[in-house]
C-alpha cells in the first residue's frame, strides 16, 4: 500500500496551509511509502530542502497557467491543477493505495481524486465557517453580500452530486469545525472526525509560573472585518475602565481597515496600532503582554492563537468558529457569543476581571501548554493521521 499526499500548498519556511504541506509529508515519510504531489512552481525550494530525500511529484497545467496571477489565488489555476494531478493519479494509484488530499483544505474548491479506484481521505477541510455580520457592530454591504452567497454555496454542499458523490467515496473526512460537519449529511458522520491540521514543534516550550497582573493586552491579526478588531477595542475600553486606565493595547498587523480604526480611535491613547512587524519582534511583544485578547467571528485555526499560548499568554475569545476547537474551554477564558454584543463585551470583560483577581492565570496557562503539547506536536498529528491510514487497510 502506497500514500499520495496531494499538497497542492506545500514549502519549506513558510506559514499556513504551505506549511501543513511541507510539515506532514516529512512525519509521514518516516512511516509509509510516500508521494507527495505537488505544483512544480513549489520544485526550487523544496529540493534545496528535502534532506529526507522524499519522493515528489511535481505536476503543472500549461492551459491553467494562463490564469495564474503571480501571489494570488487563482481558482481557475487551481481546476486545471486538479484536472492534471487527476490525469497523473489515474495511471498510477491501484486500488489498494491511499489518496490523501491535505491542501487546500476547503471543501468547496474543486478535485476530482473521488474519480480513482483507490481509498480517499480528504481534510482536514474547512469552508463551513461563516462571518455572521449580526454579531459585529458594522458591516459592508460587501462583507454582507459574501456571507449571503457563502451561505448558498455552503446549502449547496448537502445537495449537489459532486459533494456527495465524494463524501460516499471518502474512507475517511477530517473537519476543521463542527460548521465544517455541518455541511455534511448524518449519514456520513460516521466517517468524520474533527481535529485541526496547525501544528508546532512543542520540544523547547515550556510553562513560566508568574506574577500575573494586567498592565498589557495585545491582539495579532490582519485587520479585516471578520477579525471584529472594534470589539477588542470595545472589550479593552471595558478594562482599562475597570483597571484606572492604567492598561495598554498593542493592536499588531495590517490590513484594509487599519486606517478606518486608527482614525476612529486616535484620541484614545491607551490604544497603539503598531501595523505589520517581524516574526522575531511579535514573540517579543507577545512575552511582554499580560493578555491575547481575540474577537474574531470567523477562524480555521488562527495561527496567532497558537503563538500566543506558546508564548505563556493566556488568551480571551468567543467561542465560535475555529475557537470551539483551539483553544479548549478549560485552558482559555472563553464566552459564547450572541446577538446581542453589549453583553459579550461586558460579559467577555468581565470573566477576564474575575480570572485575574482569583489568581487563575497560571493555572490556564499551564493548562494550554499541555494542550498544546498533547494534540498540536507534529508527532501527534502524524500519530493521528497513521491510525486514520491504518484503520483503513
Amino acid at each position: 500500500m502506497k500514500i499520495y499526499l496531494i499538497a497542492y500548498g506545500c514549502e519549506p519556511h513558510q506559514g499556513g496551509e504551505h506549511q501543513v504541506g511541507w510539515k506532514l509529508a516529512n512525519y509521514l515519510n518516516d512511516s509509509c511509502e510516500l508521494e507527495v504531489v505537488t505544483r512544480i512552481s513549489n520544485k526550487k525550494l523544496i529540493e534545496e530542502n528535502n534532506n529526507k530525500n522524499i519522493n515528489f511529484t511535481f505536476i503543472e497545467n500549461e492551459l491553467g497557467m494562463r490564469f495564474k496571477p503571480k501571489g494570488r489565488f487563482s481558482y481557475f489555476y487551481y481546476l486545471f491543477w486538479q484536472i492534471s494531478t487527476y490525469n497523473y493519479l489515474k495511471r498510477t494509484v491501484n486500488k489498494d493505495d491511499i489518496v490523501h488530499y491535505v491542501t487546500f483544505g476547503n471543501i468547496h474548491l474543486p478535485q476530482f481524486l473521488f474519480l480513482l479506484k483507490s481509498k480517499l481521505v480528504i481534510g482536514p477541510m474547512g469552508g463551513g465557517s461563516l462571518v455572521d455580520y449580526k454579531m459585529m457592530r458594522d458591516s459592508s454591504t460587501k462583507l454582507k453580500m459574501k456571507s449571503i452567497v457563502h451561505k448558498f454555496i455552503n446549502f449547496t454542499a448537502k445537495v449537489n452530486p459532486i459533494y456527495l458523490y465524494t463524501y460516499y467515496k471518502s474512507n475517511k473526512i477530517i473537519l476543521r469545525t463542527n460548521e465544517t460537519k455541518c455541511l455534511i449529511p448524518k449519514i456520513f458522520h460516521q466517517k468524520c472526525e474533527i481535529f485541526l491540521e496547525t501544528g508546532i514543534e512543542t520540544e523547547n516550550i515550556t510553562f513560566v509560573q508568574k506574577e500575573r497582573k494586567l498592565n498589557k493586552v495585545i491582539t495579532t491579526a490582519r485587520i479585516i472585518e471578520s477579525k471584529n478588531i472594534n470589539q477588542v477595542i470595545e472589550v479593552f475600553n471595558y478594562l482599562n475602565n475597570h483597571y484606572n486606565n492604567d492598561l495598554e493595547l498593542l493592536i499588531i498587523g495590517d490590513g484594509p481597515e487599519k486606517k478606518i480604526l486608527e482614525k476612529k480611535n486616535k484620541e484614545n491613547l491607551s490604544v497603539k496600532f503598531l501595523g505589520k512587524v517581524s516574526h522575531e519582534k511579535i514573540n517579543d511583544y507577545l512575552q511582554s503582554s499580560d493578555l491575547f485578547l481575540f474577537c474574531s467571528i470567523k477562524e480555521g485555526g488562527s495561527h496567532s492563537l497558537f503563538e500566543a499560548a506558546i508564548n505563556n499568554l493566556p488568551i480571551a475569545c468567543y467561542s465560535i468558529s475555529g475557537m470551539t476547537v483551539f483553544p479548549s474551554n478549560d485552558s482559555s477564558i472563553k464566552i459564547e457569543p450572541t446577538y446581542n454584543i453589549d453583553e459579550n463585551i461586558k460579559k467577555l470583560s468581565e470573566k477576564i476581571i474575575e480570572k485575574f483577581e482569583k489568581n487563575e492565570i497560571n493555572e490556564i496557562c499551564e493548562r494550554s501548554i499541555k494542550n498544546l503539547k498533547d494534540n498540536y506536536d507534529w508527532n501527534q498529528i502524524n500519530k493521528k493521521i497513521q491510525k486514520i491510514y491504518k484503520d483503513i487497510k
